[in-house]
C-alpha cells in the first residue's frame, strides 16, 4: 500500500510539472525540478521568485519532502543580547576526517543572525522536527524555519502562564506539523494542540488521560510521527515516558526502563527513541535504553571517552547531543567562547573526530565576552522549504 501511494504521488507530481513551461524558457518544469533538487537550499529559496511555475514547484509538498531526504546537517545557535546567531555544517564523516583541525565558515558552514526586540525566554527551543523548530520568546510562541529564515508567531494559548513546555511533532502520513504545549511544572490531564498550516489557527484541548507534569527543560523527541517526553504522573507518584501520536492525537504512558536514567536526555538512535542511563557514565561509557516494539526496552552499552574529551579539548563542559544517522555520538561544548567545539565518536569503529568551528560571528562584542553563551544544538537537521507566507 505504501509503495502504491508513493507511486501515485510521483505520477501526480510529474503530471503537474509537465503542465507548462518555465516562463518564456523552453526547459520543461520536470527538468527544472531536477535541477533545483541539486542546488543548495538557499539557492532554491531565491529561485522561487523567478516565475509562478517555479514558485509552484518549490512549494509543492512532494518537492519539499524530496529536499528533506538530502544529507542532514548539524545546526547550532546561541543568543547574545538581542541577536540570535545561527550556523549549520554538514555532519557526514567525509566532511571532517582530521582529528585536530579548525574549520572556517567560508569553507564549510552557513551562518546568519536574526534580531529580536525582546529578551528570549530561558526555556529551550524544541528539537528540529522535519526542518522546523519551535521556541518561546517572552510570552510568544514562535515557529522558526532556519532554511528560509522565516518566523511564524502563534496565537497565545488559553491560560495565564507565560512559562510553557513546548513540543513540536510531525505526521509523516499527512505531512503536517503540530505544536503541543502545557504549563511548565503544572499538573493537568489536558494539553493544547495547534496544527500548522490549517485554515483556522486555533488551539484545541486534548485529553492526556493521566494527570502529569514535566519539571525538566525537556523538548521531547518526535520519531516516526510520535512525540515522546518524560513526565511525572501524580496519581501513581512515578516518572514515566509519555507518548503522543501526532496524527490521532492520542496519549499513551510507557514505563521507564530504569529509575536511574537521565530525565532530561532523550535521543533518536537509528530511528528509535532511547534514554541515557547513568550506570556507567563515570567509567567512560554510556548505556542506552532503546524503545522497541510493543513498548519493550533493550539496552546497549557504548564506549564514550569523555575523559579524553575534557583533557584534550578544554576544561569547559561537553554535553551529549545525540547520534548522527551514521551512528556517531555527538558531543558539543556547552558554552560558546569565540568558537564552537564539537566532537564525534564512532563506538563501532572506535574512531573519533573533532573540530573547532570558527567564524560563527564577526561581532566583536560577542567575541569579547569571557563568560560565553549557551549553545543550542540540533543534530540531523534537514533543510525545509515550508513557507509561512
Amino acid at each position: 500500500m505504501e509503495q502504491q501511494e508513493e507511486k501515485r504521488k510521483i505520477k501526480a507530481y510529474q503530471r503537474k510539472s509537465k503542465r507548462s513551461k518555465s516562463g518564456s524558457s523552453s526547459i520543461p518544469l520536470d527538468l527544472v525540478s531536477e535541477i533545483l533538487l541539486r542546488l543548495p537550499e538557499k539557492s532554491v529559496a531565491r529561485f522561487r521568485c523567478v516565475s509562478k511555475p517555479w514558485s509552484s514547484i518549490t512549494t509543492e509538498p512532494y518537492f519539499i519532502n524530496l529536499l528533506t531526504t538530502r544529507s542532514p546537517r548539524l545546526l547550532l545557535c546561541f543568543k547574545a543580547n538581542e541577536k540570535f546567531f545561527v550556523s549549520s555544517i554538514p555532519q557526514h564523516r567525509q566532511t571532517f576526517e582530521t582529528w585536530n583541525k579548525s574549520h572556517s565558515y567560508s569553507q564549510l558552514i552557513d551562518r546568519y543572525h536574526m534580531e529580536f526586540s525582546e529578551e528570549m525566554n530561558y526555556f529551550p527551543p524544541s528539537e528540529s522536527v522535519n526542518g522546523l523548530i519551535c521556541f518561546q520568546e517572552s510570552a510568544r510562541l514562535i515557529v522558526w524555519n532556519p532554511s528560509t529564515r522565516q518566523l511564524l508567531i502563534l496565537p497565545k494559548p488559553n491560560g495565564n502562564s507565560n512559562d510553557l513546555t513546548i513540543f513540536l511533532g510531525y505526521d509523516p502520513v499527512e505531512g503536517k506539523h503540530k505544536v503541543m504545549c502545557m504549563e511548565f511544572s503544572a499538573t493537568y490531564d489536558t494539553c493544547r494542540v495547534l496544527t500548522l498550516g490549517s485554515a483556522q489557527k486555533l488551539w484545541r484541548t486534548v485529553k492526556t488521560h493521566n494527570k502529569h507534569r514535566s519539571d525538566y527543560y525537556d523538548s521531547g523527541r518526535c520519531i516516526n510521527g510520535v512525540v515522546y517526553h518524560i513526565a511525572y504522573v501524580k496519581d501513581m507518584c512515578v516518572w514515566v515516558l509519555m507518548s503522543f501520536d501526532v496524527r490521532s492525537e492520542i496519549f499513551d504512558m510507557i514505563e521507564l526502563p530504569s529509575s536511574d536514567v537521565h530525565k532530561d536526555v532523550l535521543i533518536d538512535y537509528n530511528g528509535r527513541l532511547a534514554c541515557v542511563g547513568r550506570e556507567i557514565i563515570e567509567k567512560n561509557g554510556i548505556r542506552l535504553w532503546i524503545l522497541e516494539k510493543h513498548n519493550k526496552w533493550s539496552s546497549k552499552d557504548f564506549l564514550a571517552p569523555l575523559v579524553h574529551i575534557y583533557k584534550s579539548l578544554s576544561t569547559n563542559k561537553f554535553l551529549l547531543k545525540g547520534f548522527t544517522h551514521a551512528g556517531e555520538i555527538i558531543y558539543v561544548e556547552s558554552m560558546f567562547h569565540k568558537s564552537a567545539k564539537i566532537f564525534f565518536y564512532d563506538p563501532v569503529r572506535n574512531t573519533s573526530r573533532r573540530f573547532e568551528l570558527k567564524g560563527f560571528t564577526d561581532d566583536e562584542f560577542v567575541l569579547s565576552n569571557e563568560h560565553g553563551y549557551t549553545v543550542h544544538v540540533f543534530p540531523n537537521h534537514v533543510e525545509s522549504q515550508i513557507s509561512f507566507t
